[in-house]
């Protein structure tokens, strides 16, 4: 997804950046130098004259998928609730519960 900002410049969302960072933090193996990539500014992405660093919006969580506190209490989506039967959104949420499939209070 792209879009452009004030300064009439594009900017789109790196979902590998998204991707990298969660596979990171659940310790996934072979993850250590994507992580580094996407902290330098994911230059196999932008690194040319056509995209630059500064066109990457780095996320983690974001409005069409799990939040932070879902990321850490579980490992499968839970959309039961709203009556699609656990089909809506990615199954591909790399998140981890830490041992414990249930939200965690918010603090």
């Amino acid at each position: 997804m792209c879009f452009l900002s004030g300064n009439d410049s594009w900017k789109e969302w790196n979902g590998r950046f998204r991707d990298d960072v969660r596979s990171f933090l659940r310790g996934e193996e072979c993850s250590v130098g994507r992580f580094a990539d996407r902290l330098l500014g994911s230059p196999e992405i932008y690194g040319h004259e056509e995209r630059e660093p500064e066109q990457s919006i780095n996320f983690v969580t974001c409005h069409d998928g799990f939040t932070l506190n879902d990321l850490v209490s579980y490992n499968e989506k839970h959309n039961e609730a709203n009556g699609e039967n656990n089909r809506d959104g990615a199954s591909d949420n790399r998140s981890w519960n830490c041992g414990v499939e249930e939200a965690k209070p918010a603090w």
